[in-house]
């Protein structure tokens, strides 16, 4: 009995491997794989036009950390991240407390609000653009109507960065909700009757229930949210390309720029990985200090 028993778990575990084995192929080739051979093109001067490849060293990492034009599209990354995290979070929370208990038009309102994720960001930007038109644009031509002056958005030095940030919030900020609108409903209905009980008003509710219990909500809508923020790349490339004189040169156009504008694949590696490293440690502090506070 127990042979036939190991032998119907070593067939059972043949058989999800084979069913598996595709995914993991998969996996590696189109994930794993182009990691490495990432990590090993930083460390090389890869030349374009001949194929040849150097032997680099740490040489494109120490001219990461010399070169202006990647400070700076790394210091434009993190005032862009505090713009989008903090306001995406908030609005992400503020609707799903809205719409959390059933009533008329709060089917409607979800879809509504989803609608704008599963829609291209291409599609968006573009749409965006034409709207924020300094011109022409319809945000523009309403601001006229109510006697106010005309904007220059995407075009302004001052106003490109929150412009963008704006976009990218419009366009994502039902993922935000969808996942505190789980945490909400996940948040057992006794600890509000206890809080009823004691004479705890709304606002009492909201900041001693609500908030501790969504602590775990909290931690993965700011790791995703961190995460987009610090790769976000085709609003900027489709509405400024980096401009107005930088001040939307993201890491990422940075990255593509470097790489597929001046050829400089080895370096533009390099930023990738930096990138990467970036992000890393961004997640595991993120974690931490939350579990601290826990």
């Amino acid at each position: 009995m127990k042979q036939s028993f190991w032998t119907m778990n070593r067939q059972r575990y043949r058989a999800a491997l084979l069913l598996s084995l595709p995914a993991l192929v998969g996996l590696v080739l189109f994930h794993y794989w182009p990691i490495i051979q990432t990590v090993y093109l930083s460390f090389t001067d890869y030349k374009v036009f001949t194929g040849e490849f150097t032997w680099a060293g740490l040489k494109n990492y120490s001219t990461a950390l010399q070169d202006p034009v990647f400070i700076n599209s790394l210091k434009t990354t993190v005032v862009f991240f505090l713009i989008r995290v903090p306001a995406q979070m908030a609005l992400g929370l503020g609707l799903a407390l809205l719409i959390v208990r059933p009533s008329r038009g709060s089917t409607l309102m979800r879809v509504v609000i989803l609608l704008p994720t599963v829609t291209s960001m291409v599609v968006v930007s573009v749409v965006w653009g034409y709207m924020m038109h300094p011109e022409n644009g319809l945000i523009n031509s309403l601001l006229r109507t109510i006697g106010l002056p005309a904007q220059g958005f995407l075009t302004d030095r001052g106003q490109a960065l929150p412009s963008v940030a704006a976009i990218t919030i419009w366009k994502e900020v039902g993922l935000s909700m969808i996942f505190y609108l789980a945490g909400l409903l996940g948040i057992p209905s006794e600890y509000y009757d206890a809080a009823k009980v004691d004479g705890a008003g709304k606002w009492e509710t909201f900041r001693h229930v609500t908030l501790p219990l969504l602590r775990g909500t909290h931690v993965f809508v700011l790791v995703t949210t961190t995460i987009a923020a610090f790769k976000v790349f085709v609003p900027v490339r489709v509405l400024t390309d980096g401009g107005p004189s930088d001040t939307t040169n993201v890491i990422v156009n940075y990255i593509y720029n470097t790489a597929f504008v001046y050829n400089r694949f080895s370096y533009a590696a390099a930023l990738s990985a930096i990138l990467a490293l970036i992000l890393i440690v961004f997640s595991i502090l993120q974690l931490r200090l939350t579990r601290e506070r826990d």
